[in-house]
């Protein structure tokens, strides 16, 4: 009996707490600036945000979090957009069991902390940390208990909602009350809302139980909104980006290793040198000098395969600065995966998350008749695949291949669950649609339910191997209705060369950069095969003639009498057979004469290849300087 008096008499002393703390709450309604320059406010205030709860799980395209429990996160997951956040952007975010999202990956469980607390978590977003349970006290998903999140197709916010989350309890049955809420990050004015539609109970231990605000990647600078105060029912606080701030800020930042997506790449064993580029960027609000960058690359267990260090220019708040790395990287190691690690190195930087970008390089054996174009190592992630709700749509893979002219004869795709017998369909599109983009659809085969290997490798070998002569191709997995998933795979390095398809996979506005391509793969294959063409010149059209000059310096000029108009492909390739400049013509008349740029390559002898898509004229030429 005592027990229990003691008990209730607890439970009423901290439940009179929390409601004076709650009265606090309400009687406080903004707050900041912090030493950044962010405020808050809250729906009581008259120039704060109404409450206005979002509710995810009618909205299409939620995303279930799975596997939270108690005192962990997981993740990460895309943000969907850029989302600006102090003096720099995040991309991804982790969602922690205990009522936080993290921009890094570091659990926190009770005792909770002040912000801004240099000490344990930092670059998170304590919407309602404290300590929740998704399990009971035998690891058992607790029924009603979620995790949910949005991003909006227009790529303007992401939601996380929490619902019916209850406190840890050391009391049977191991959790206590009930708490609904969620936080809003807008694209369009980089502010962070956060919404409460029910709290209810109260943690059993009444110091250190609850936080909310925010905090930078430092755990200098953050601003809190409340401590140890559980926030009222039907209600909203929101996290203002200032207009203007005056923190200076020392930060370099790398913007893309070798191409504008730091895209994966296809390079021939023991073909020719590889050369590293980059561009970075003052990201910080305050003129920097001279900062070493590295440019590395690394074999699949870490080694080092060549190093470089290059010293940046004096760079202006927000300049850029393209760069060449001395030391080129030499393919000549064991076919598989590498990781190409454009690094800055400056003393003191800010925010070292955004000091590196990874391209994967896939060496490729191209004696081979039969080569497989992957960025996955083939192991599905288990997450039960991607698939769209309502079964439209599907995903694509961007292929540059790593010489040319070659054949594609195989696409594949790993087939994570078809629940409703539905099927999907492989398409083959090359790259001529607007900048690039997925255009014409050079094949397309379609998998009915009766074949499709569940949990394995579907293979469709193309009736006829199509041709690529420059350039990339995409393959797109369409699905044949609701149910189908492709797997996933999240084992890094990642390719960034992955795009998500709503709508008719032949329409180039229908493709979109995969939302989740930071952090994985869709499990989509090609293979391909060479076209023998030799070192010796080949006129297989009579209908191109005199290439000149030839040795040539800058520019070399091409003849050509076609009966009509046509499209003309073209590519310079080393000895290797690798390429190094292509491009092509688009829709020329039937007489005239091209003009190719050769300013740019170093003296060699090499291969000219040109294609209207059926035929090949080859041709030896040499470049001097």
């Amino acid at each position: 009996m005592s027990k229990t008096i003691t008990k209730l008499a607890k439970c009423m002393s901290l439940f009179t707490a929390c409601f004076a703390l709650n009265s606090a709450v309400q009687a406080q309604t903004s707050g900041g600036p912090d030493t950044y320059g962010y405020v808050w406010r809250d729906s009581n205030d008259p120039s704060g945000p109404a409450y206005n709860w979002i509710d995810l799980t009618t909205a299409p395209g939620a995303i279930q979090v799975t596997g939270l429990a108690d005192d962990n996160i997981k993740g990460p997951f895309a943000v969907g957009f850029p989302f600006h956040y102090y003096w720099y952007d995040v991309t991804t975010f982790r969602v922690g069991s205990n009522g936080y999202l993290g921009f890094s990956n570091i659990p926190v469980a009770h005792p909770f902390p002040i912000i801004p607390s240099p000490a344990g978590l930092q670059n998170y977003l304590a919407v309602m940390t404290s300590d929740l349970t998704f399990t009971d006290p035998g690891g058992a998903p607790l029924s009603g208990v979620e995790c949910w999140y949005w991003t909006s197709p227009g790529n303007d916010s992401l939601v996380v909602s929490y619902l019916n989350v209850p406190f840890w309890d050391p009391v049977a049955p191991g959790y206590t009350g009930s708490n609904t809420f969620q936080v809003i990050l807008s694209n369009v004015d980089s502010s962070i809302t956060y919404q409460y539609q029910l709290q209810s109970g109260v943690y059993n231990n009444p110091a250190n139980f609850c936080t909310i605000g925010i905090e930078n990647n430092s755990g200098n600078i953050g601003l809190q909104h409340s401590f140890d105060i559980f926030p009222p029912s039907v209600y909203a606080i929101k996290f203002y980006y200032p207009a203007t701030t005056s923190f200076s800020v020392n930060d370099a930042s790398t913007v893309f290793a070798d191409n504008e997506d730091s895209g994966g790449l296809f390079l021939a064993k023991d073909g020719g040198p590889f050369t590293l580029t980059g561009q970075v960027r003052n990201t910080g609000n305050q003129p920097l000098a001279s900062f070493n960058v590295s440019g590395r690359v690394l074999n699949a267990l870490g080694v080092a395969q060549v190093t470089n260090t290059f010293s940046s220019s004096a760079l202006a708040p927000g300049q850029v600065e393209d760069i060449i790395f001395p030391n080129t990287f030499n393919p000549a190691g064991a076919a598989g995966t590498y990781r190409f690690i454009t690094e800055t190195q400056l003393a003191g930087d800010a925010t070292p998350t955004n000091n590196l970008k990874t391209v994967e390089l896939v060496l490729v054996d191209t004696n081979q008749t039969n080569i497989n174009l992957s960025f996955d190592n083939g192991v599905d992630a288990g997450l039960g695949g991607l698939g769209w709700q309502g079964g439209g749509g599907g995903a694509g893979i961007e292929f540059i291949p790593p010489f040319y002219p070659c054949k594609v004869s195989q696409l594949s795709a790993y087939i994570a669950a078809d629940a409703n017998a539905v099927g999907f369909a492989l398409m083959l599109l090359d790259d001529d649609g607007p900048n690039g983009t997925p255009g014409t659809v050079l094949d397309s085969v379609y998998v009915g339910p009766s074949i499709v290997i569940v949990g394995g490798w579907n293979n469709v070998n193309l009736p006829t191997p199509v041709t690529i002569s420059s350039g990339s191709f995409y393959v797109a997995w369409v699905m044949g209705g609701d149910g189908v998933s492709i797997g996933q795979n999240q084992i890094a390095p990642i390719s960034n060369r992955t795009y998500e398809i709503l709508g008719q996979a032949s329409n180039p506005n229908s493709w979109a950069a995969y939302r989740y391509r930071e952090i994985e793969d869709v499990m989509i294959n090609a293979v391909i095969q060479p076209i023998s063409i030799g070192l010796n010149e080949n006129d297989l059209t009579n209908q191109l003639s005199n290439v000149y000059p030839n040795p040539a310096m800058n520019n070399i000029h091409i003849n050509y009498n076609f009966t009509e108009s046509t499209d003309l492909s073209w590519s310079i390739l080393d000895v290797t057979g690798k390429s190094v400049a292509a491009g092509k013509t688009g829709t020329i008349v039937a007489s005239g004469t091209l003009q190719i740029d050769i300013s740019t390559i170093p003296s060699g002898v090499y291969m000219l290849s040109l294609s209207n898509g059926s035929e090949f004229y080859n041709k030896k030429v040499t470049v001097i300087r």
